[in-house]
């Protein structure tokens, strides 16, 4: 029985092992939400094969710990998380990102707000002639 719960740990190990690499590469914010909630599944799978292991049932406050944060962040993180369009989840490699134009600005440019000026309903100071 010893022998099955070591065999066990090693393998959620290996699964943290894993998912570190997810948590690593996302792609996206919610891909590393999910890699944090199974690190925290993964963690209270560990401290439950230790405390089998050792008999010890003071550790069973630290699983409740363990469990309650694991619910609150992956709860925050999905109400919280803005959702993203098919264009936003791709990033960008070194040669896509030059090939991306960036508007190029003057000094002497005004400064563009045209989201501020729409909901006020009024035109920039200085006049219409700029």
């Amino acid at each position: 029985m010893i022998y099955v719960l070591y065999a066990c740990l090693a393998a959620i190990l290996v699964a943290m092992g894993l998912v570190l690499v997810r948590l690593e590469r996302g792609p996206a914010n919610l891909d590393r939400a999910v890699a944090l909630d199974v690190i925290t599944s993964a963690s209270v799978g560990i401290l439950v094969i230790l405390m089998a292991l050792t008999g010890r049932i003071d550790l069973l406050p630290l699983l409740v710990v363990f469990t309650s944060v694991g619910f609150i962040s992956s709860t925050t993180i999905a109400r919280f998380s803005p959702a993203e369009s098919i264009t936003e989840r791709h990033i960008l490699t070194p040669e896509e990102a030059a090939r991306t134009e960036v508007p190029e600005f003057q000094d002497t440019d005004a400064p563009v707000h045209p989201d501020a000026d729409e909901i006020i309903g009024t035109q920039p100071a200085g006049g219409e002639g700029r």
